[in-house]
């Protein structure tokens, strides 16, 4: 591990180099350009696969026969993309989800390789419309199945705190805080600020040179140590990493603002209207490793449905839907086999 001076001067050499490199070099990359920092959008790539809807343009993908009773993924965040749920749909012992159900992934507004949007156009609310919007398209007679991770099991949740009556079952796996109270009690330990850490050092560089001027600067910063910035969650980052596409930062930013007030107080709740007439289980996992929102939190956050269980996976952290996908799919399917 270099020291604080080696790193200085090795920050400088890279400077140096860097600056040499544009000056002297015509076909260097532009950081600017769409695809050269990280993949392109559905608006860059017309071969992605895409849905328009709500004044938006969304990644997304489907799994089974439609027809079949309808499971929407809800990934991470805000901002993440679905590419780390997707062994959920993978087979298992000879059987797969979409065996007898029809899957849903997206690409949330603003994240993954979906449309970027400006503030004004990213919130929770609208979050909330985008993904009745999914439903109706997908199961326009018949209640879905949501299935989210971290983020993706709070934005279930706000979902089904506002419309009960679209949603046949959830499955939390190991869900963020559902309240902002819950949220202000572990956010200290939401982010490691360690400051001679690897992930730190790297994005405090990567601001000498690019300016989160532009999305794909904006992503391309927010993703330097995402992962390594939360080592409490023990994700495995050195054997089969969770992959990911790529990150909306400036959804990431906008939708955490709008849980705040004006003193930056997470005050969201996401239990305040419809969620005590949600009579239906609710299905909550969580990683044996995870100490900041494993075992322990949900099984205390889980108390504001009026029924729910919990299920732990053992031996995984944050990450494991990615790295124990079987186990989570066998809790999911007995879950799924008790709904009416």
């Amino acid at each position: 591990m270099a020291t604080l001076s080696q790193r200085v001067l090795m920050y400088l050499f890279f400077a140096a180099t860097l600056a040499s490199l544009a000056s002297c070099n015509s076909n260097a990359l532009d950081v600017g350009e769409p695809g050269n920092l990280v993949p392109h959008t559905v608006d860059e790539n017309p071969d992605l696969p895409t849905l328009s809807l709500n004044g938006s343009q969304f990644h997304i993908e489907t799994f089974g026969t439609p027809g079949k009773p309808v499971i929407v993924f809800l990934h991470g965040g805000p901002g993440g993309d679905y590419r780390s749920l997707l062994r959920l749909q993978d087979m298992y012992n000879g059987h797969s989800l979409a065996d007898n159900y029809f899957l849903v992934f997206w690409d949330q507004r603003g994240a993954g390789l979906s449309r970027r949007h400006a503030k004004s156009d990213v919130s929770i609310d609208i979050y909330k419309e985008d993904l009745r919007q999914i439903v109706e398209h997908f199961s326009p007679s018949a209640p879905v199945v949501l299935i989210g991770h971290s983020w993706g099991g709070m934005y279930a949740t706000a979902f089904i705190n506002e419309y009960p009556a679209m949603v046949r079952g959830a499955v939390l796996l190991e869900s963020g805080p559902l309240t902002g109270a819950l949220y202000e009690e572990i956010k200290t330990r939401l982010i490691s600020l360690d400051f001679f850490s690897e992930w730190l050092n790297d994005f405090a560089w990567s601001q000498q040179f690019i300016s989160a001027d532009d999305h794909a600067r904006w992503d391309f910063q927010r993703l330097l140590g995402m992962k390594q910035s939360q080592p409490e969650y023990y994700q495995d980052m050195n054997t089969d990493p969770a992959p990911f596409w790529r990150l909306g930062a400036a959804a990431n930013q906008y939708i955490l603002e709008d849980g705040m007030d004006d003193k930056s107080l997470m005050t969201y709740n996401f239990a305040d209207k419809h969620l005590p007439d949600f009579t239906t289980e609710v299905l909550f996992v969580a990683s044996g490793n995870n100490t900041v929102i494993g075992r322990e939190f949900q099984e205390r956050q889980r108390h504001l449905y009026p029924q729910s269980r919990l299920e732990v996976i053992p031996g995984c952290g944050h990450d494991l839907q990615w790295k124990k996908p079987a186990e989570c799919v066998v809790a999911i399917r007995t879950y799924l086999n008790t709904l009416p």
